[in-house]
């Protein structure tokens, strides 16, 4: 992988699902840079996860403190296995099924292997996210 795309890894602790995907810088590369940032020195960080409140679920929330605000422009068409940043929330939400999402969001990239986990997922689940070049 080139630095424009980046592997990240979703492993939810205590469990044997893991969601892989790929970043895309030329989307949000200042948030794709805090994420990098984040995992450099260990290669990884944990933080709560959460599927969205309300019904129906569609996307899984991972909490992850990055701080970032408002990046080049905001996605309104999100699909089943994006990968999209929301700084109301300051979070990363990867969706699942057809999503409604009423907070602005930014694309960061999509999921290539293990989506079909998200919907078993228990609210709470510790995940561990990891970045790879």
């Amino acid at each position: 992988m080139s630095q424009a795309e980046l592997e990240i890894v979703f492993t939810f602790l205590g469990t044997d699902a893991v969601v892989k995907g790929n970043l895309l810088r030329m989307y949000s590369p200042m948030t794709i840079q805090k994420l990098f940032d984040k995992t450099y020195e260990t290669g990884s960080f944990t933080c709560r996860s959460r599927g969205n409140l309300g019904r129906p679920k569609a996307y899984w929330m991972f909490l992850v403190e990055l701080k970032r605000g408002a990046e080049k422009k905001e996605y309104k068409d999100s699909k089943v296995g994006d990968i999209v940043y929301c700084p109301r929330q300051d979070a990363i939400y990867v969706v699942y099924d057809v999503p409604n999402i009423a907070l602005p969001v930014y694309y960061l990239g999509e999921i290539t292997a293990g989506l079909e986990y998200l919907s078993t997922m228990r609210n709470g689940t510790m995940v561990k996210i990891e970045i790879h070049e």
